[in-house]
């Protein structure tokens, strides 16, 4: 019964897909798109989680993309319920050449809800190629956009060796600092210092803030500023005639290149700002924002290369590259009504490749998703530029003021 199960589901579940397409001069390929998402079920398994509605197929969409020694990870938020495993890894299905699923990452057991040292709910999480630490952010909620949201757990930092398959550390944040009913962690990158990561800044979008982890200290603060806030009048989004009220603050984070700033800026926000990495090193110190210019669109993830921000254009369904630099302007390198459509997160591999998602999450969040249509995509551009984290390790040494300089 239950291979019966599989094989009618089989028809609108994963499907793997390679594109070849120009962008800007940049090669550019959709490496896989699914209409819903499907897992690598254990044995006698797939029954019971569509029987229990632990698996409700139509609440289940992908959002967070990193990359490390060739293989691609990305979450599934538990934004309602009936999402099996919000941290995964895209294999080839065994039983199917043809199609791509997810495989819960690290293993199933640490996707158990409700309980405190599994994952309950991952938005991002960024990997180190350096170390081959993925670090791992855990909201502790689930069913965030239901009615009935469950505070199971508290919020917390996982770093996991991807390498060795064993957790390094984990941080569990205090009640005062990332509030356990009512947070949304949203993005994170690291900050290295004297060739070691040691700091991880992370955005809660529900709070407006910004929060630091100092690894030296296993400790954890917050920042809060105007400038982290949704923008009066931006909180419509209006995609392909579909139109999308929210109110998410500070929501994308990209590390310079050489460690100097953090750029970050609100979903419902033109503003891009940047704060000095010094001053987010130091608890007491004062909150000291730059603004670095007005985005011509509305903007989820983004990431930084040794040569520009990229960033997803919510109502133009684009990438935009911007080379932040003195009277530099917003160059689109890429863009398509239904591949692009809500390209929600975006990273950069070792090999010079800026990866992203695109997930119509304007119809998810409305309601308004057909799963027997292709809806959810991974792009893998070729930009030929360096990732922040590229050979950090190496090239970051610390200077007298206390900001990095490059070795």
């Amino acid at each position: 019964m239950a291979k019966m199960w599989y094989v009618f589901l089989s028809g609108i579940l994963s499907v793997m897909y390679v594109k070849e397409v120009s962008s800007q001069g940049h090669g550019a390929r959709i490496i896989n798109q699914w209409r819903s998402l499907n897992y690598s079920w254990q044995s006698g398994t797939f029954k019971h989680f569509i029987t229990s509605k632990e698996f409700i197929i139509e609440n289940n969409i992908i959002s967070g993309v990193k990359v490390l020694d060739g293989n691609v990870y990305v979450t599934v938020p538990r934004w309602k319920p009936g999402v099996p495993s919000t941290l995964n890894k895209v294999i080839t299905d065994p039983g199917n050449g043809n199609e791509s699923i997810l495989e819960p990452f690290p293993n199933w057991e640490m996707q158990t809800v409700g309980d405190c040292n599994a994952l309950q709910y991952v938005q991002s999480m960024e990997v180190d190629p350096n170390t081959g630490y993925m670090w791992i952010i855990d909201v502790g909620r689930i069913d965030t956009l239901t009615e009935n949201p469950q505070n199971l757990c508290p919020a917390k930092l996982v770093i996991y060796d991807v390498r060795n398959q064993q957790v390094v550390h984990v941080h569990e944040f205090s009640d005062n600092v990332v509030p356990r009913t009512s947070n949304f962690l949203n993005d994170i990158v690291l900050d290295y210092v004297n060739g070691v990561a040691s700091y991880a800044y992370i955005t809660d979008s529900s709070q407006a803030s910004l929060i630091v982890y100092d690894r030296d200290r296993d400790s954890s603060y917050f920042f809060k500023h105007p400038s982290m806030e949704v923008e009066a009048g931006a909180e419509s989004i209006l995609v392909n005639g579909n139109n999308l009220t929210t109110r998410v603050h500070i929501n994308g984070i990209a590390m310079s290149y050489d460690f100097r700033f953090v750029y970050y800026c609100a979903l419902n926000a033109y503003w891009m700002y940047k704060i000095p990495t010094y001053v987010l090193r130091n608890q007491s110190a004062t909150f000291t924002v730059e603004t670095v210019g007005r985005k011509n669109d509305l903007t989820g993830g983004m990431v930084a290369t040794d040569k520009a921000l990229y960033y997803g254009s919510l109502t133009r369904n684009a990438v935009n590259k911007w080379p932040v630099s003195p009277n530099s302007v917003e160059i689109p390198i890429l863009s398509d009504d239904i591949s692009l459509r809500w390209v929600d997160s975006l990273a950069m591999d070792d090999q010079q490749n800026l990866w992203l998602v695109a997930n119509g999450l304007d119809l998810f969040l409305t309601d308004r998703m057909n799963f027997k249509e292709t809806n959810m995509f991974i792009w893998k551009i070729r930009v030929g530029e360096h990732g922040y984290l590229t050979t950090a390790n190496q090239r970051t040494t610390d200077d007298d003021n206390g900001g990095m300089v490059l070795g």
